[in-house]
């Protein structure tokens, strides 16, 4: 019991970073952003935004890029035609920040 508890205290002072995965941008691009946008940020079809264009999507400002991130885009038909990605599930407000910054990084803007 009493190791239990030593490891309890030792869990408790420790920062919660420790605890936490490292969200990696490039990774996250790939498993939830490439199939529809592609590896290379160009879209897979016309109707994908191609974030290698200088008149690409990614130029707007972050508020309204993280929403769509967050929120996904649905047409006025109901038509799903980005998912949500937002809340902590796949990934937060932070971290949709940090995605979109990965973007611009390597797509440009």
């Amino acid at each position: 019991m009493r190791s239990f508890l030593t490891l309890i205290t030792v869990m408790t002072l420790l920062p919660v970073s420790v605890f936490a995965q490292e969200f990696d941008t490039s990774t996250t691009y790939a498993e939830y952003c490439a199939a529809c946008h592609g590896f290379d940020g160009s879209g897979m079809s016309a109707d994908v935004p191609d974030f290698t264009d200088e008149s690409n999507r990614l130029g707007k400002n972050d508020n309204a890029l993280i929403k769509v991130i967050m929120e996904g885009v649905e047409q006025a038909d109901g038509t799903i035609v980005m998912p949500a990605f937002g809340g902590a599930d796949p990934f937060s407000r932070e971290q949709s920040q940090q995605l979109l910054d990965f973007m611009r990084e390597s797509f440009g803007s």
